[in-house]
């Protein structure tokens, strides 16, 4: 569902030719529409939906009318709560599009700049295009990597080389 307003918007982006500065309005819209004091008022029930939508583009006011519009739709097919799937699959698409990967790489340990410009450099080097690593530490995989790019897994994480030698010896 966040895919389908995220792929509009994008259109709309590509057409303007201002991918980066839309994703920044949607970003705002994002940043304001998460806002747990502003969730529970545009799902509040007991408020009725043109009040709701009225508050929404109050609290939007400067926003681009583009994404005024993108918010106003998600206020009133009761979607607002999903804003922030939409924000990450525009993310993809402009990734995409730019010719980005994205990847999260695990690692057991902390990572340091030089580091991480090596995985980046491999990783781009094994893809073919740019990638752009987001690295989070996991101390359970003992050591290795776990690297995820879209629905792509290269898991080279100790933790798995004894699950596997611990199966082989079961």
């Amino acid at each position: 569902m966040a895919r389908r307003y995220a792929e509009a918007y994008f259109g709309l982006a590509r057409e303007a030719e201002d991918i980066a500065g839309w994703r920044a309005e949607l970003a705002d819209v994002t940043e304001v529409l998460s806002d747990p004091k502003v969730a529970g008022t545009l799902q509040n029930p007991r408020l009725n939906l043109t009040h709701r939508v009225k508050i929404g583009l109050e609290l939007l006011e400067g926003v681009s009318e583009q994404a005024r519009n993108l918010a106003r739709l998600l206020i009133e097919r009761q979607r607002a709560g999903h804003i922030r799937e939409v924000l990450a699959a525009y993310d993809e698409l402009a990734d995409r599009a730019s010719g980005v990967l994205r990847a999260e790489v695990v690692t057991a340990v902390p990572v340091d700049a030089k580091v991480t410009e090596q995985i980046t450099s491999v990783l781009s080097r094994r893809f073919g295009q740019s990638v752009h690593p987001v690295i989070r530490q996991d101390p359970a995989i003992i050591g290795g990597l776990v690297v995820r790019i879209g629905d792509r897994v290269i898991d080279d994480s100790i933790r798995t080389h004894l699950q596997q030698l611990q199966a082989s010896l079961a």
